[in-house]
């Protein structure tokens, strides 16, 4: 690593990368020399980061589903070279009161926000583990330590997700390789203005926070969920 690029030579993953948090995490990283792919659903918007110099590579496809992601990790390495550091970015939210929200909307909240992140986890560790380094940085949120009306299914995803970050981090604590969850609260992203919260800060400023846990912060702080408000 270099002083004024630190992830220089390392790759990146990062889900959810077209827009928000995803996309200024995947510009910080690529500022500091990190190789980024930006994956996700919609073409234009991880395009876009590619032309704007803020990711390497673009490749469209669902988290959820497992091709999908086994055809991530087989074009990143591909053109890329094996994967160093996964940020596992991609979420949705359906807003509804538990009694009016569908097992459909329930399962599909799941699906992304906490089965895709173990799939992907899932795809890159073997490689991880073989190399002896390596980290994961989950996106959870603030709502995976408290409660909110209407976000049943997307509190419970995030919980989820910082239950998976510290047993992953167990597991793979003897191979060298770490994982954390970061936990912003009300971020000015697309998704925000879905709810009635008003932003405390930026896509930047939680990008910051998920690039240190990339690379800056002790391997001993493993298995932490690092909140992002006050």
């Amino acid at each position: 690593m270099t002083g004024d690029r630190p992830l220089a030579g390392r790759t990146a993953i990062v889900t959810g990368g077209g827009r928000g948090i995803g996309a200024a995490t995947a510009g910080a990283l690529s500022r500091d020399g990190a190789r980024v792919t930006v994956f996700g659903r919609t073409a234009s918007f991880l395009d876009a980061r590619v032309l704007a110099g803020e990711a390497a590579l673009a490749v469209v496809g669902d988290v959820s589903r497992e091709e999908d992601v086994a055809r991530l990790l087989v074009t990143h390495e591909a053109e890329l070279g094996p994967c160093d550091l996964l940020v596992n970015n991609a979420g949705i939210l359906l807003r509804a009161l538990a009694e009016e929200l569908s097992p459909a909307e329930w399962r599909a909240q799941l699906e992304v926000n906490l089965t895709g992140a173990f799939l992907c986890a899932r795809a890159v560790i073997p490689g991880m583990k073989r190399r002896r380094r390596g980290r994961i940085v989950n996106v959870a949120s603030i709502s995976g330590t408290t409660g909110a009306e209407r976000s049943s299914a997307y509190g419970a995803s995030k919980w989820g997700l910082i239950g998976l970050t510290k047993c992953l981090a167990e597991e793979l604590r003897p191979h060298g390789v770490q994982c954390f969850s970061v936990s912003p609260g009300s971020v000015d992203t697309e998704m925000l203005k879905q709810t009635p919260f008003t932003p405390d800060m930026s896509p930047a400023e939680v990008a910051k926070v998920i690039v240190w846990c990339a690379g800056g912060a002790p391997d001993a702080m493993t298995g932490a969920n690092v909140e992002v408000f006050g």
